[in-house]
């Protein structure tokens, strides 16, 4: 197969995430992105959150898009995903180049991250988010509520995330936000446990190989990965 040396992205922030497990396996140098429309997708008003993770690892490149020559567009999504485990959007890409990942390690962690912050990873042992897109069985998190003290428990996210958490279960727990991404994944990396739906921090605890306990949604579900620590609901 010719080497991929290159990809132009124009996707949302959590399937960037994802995306960067591909160029790992593939060797992938440079990926160029590009901006879209929506509050979950890519654009240069998220550039500061988004960009600081993504050009952290030191395995490939992220710039943007300014009509550089590139190989592969990644950003062509299949119109049904199939809900079922080990699917995700990286087998199918893979599958588009007829590659089986098998042998790659698509299971593994992808994000390097060295830093944890000290004052939550003593602390906090479940950080949660509830996004509004992407939902579906709600009944485990009564469970983590129940199981777990107030002050052990953490939400991260933004306002409305947090206020319809809140409301919908009763809770009364700490609600933290980040500047930008990596701060975001240095909190997803202090603590033990992540609980939540399909995001963008859903997408950074699976790539650190978190504990996760995911809500799956009855839409969408590309996010699946065979993992021994990751449970789907």
């Amino acid at each position: 197969m010719k080497a991929i040396r290159s990809f132009y992205m124009n996707l949302d922030m959590g399937d960037l995430v994802y995306s960067l497990l591909f160029c790992k396996i593939l060797g992938t140098e440079r990926v160029y992105v590009d901006g879209g429309e929506g509050t979950v997708k890519f654009n240069w008003n998220s550039a500061d959150f988004i960009l600081p993770l993504l050009q952290s690892q030191n395995y490939v490149e992220i710039l943007p898009y300014d009509n550089q020559e590139f190989d592969i567009d990644y950003g062509i999504h299949p119109e049904n995903i199939r809900v079922e485990a080990g699917y995700n959007l990286v087998s199918y890409h893979a599958s588009k180049f007829d590659i089986s990942f098998d042998d790659y390690g698509v299971n593994k962690p992808w994000l390097s991250l060295d830093t944890v912050d000290d004052s939550y990873i003593k602390s906090k042992k479940v950080l949660i988010n509830r996004t509004h897109r992407y939902r579906g069985n709600n009944t485990f998190y009564y469970d983590f509520l129940k199981y777990y003290k107030p002050s052990e428990l953490v939400f991260c996210g933004i306002d409305e995330e947090y206020d319809s958490f809140c409301s919908d279960f009763n809770a009364n727990i700490d609600f933290l936000k980040t500047e930008n991404s990596l701060e975001l994944a240095t909190l997803v990396n202090s603590v033990p446990i992540f609980v939540g739906n399909q995001s963008l921090i859903c997408a950074i605890a699976q790539g650190l190989g978190k504990t996760c306990y995911i809500e799956t949604g009855r839409l969408a579900a590309n996010y699946l990965f065979n993992r021994q620590n990751i449970l789907y609901f």
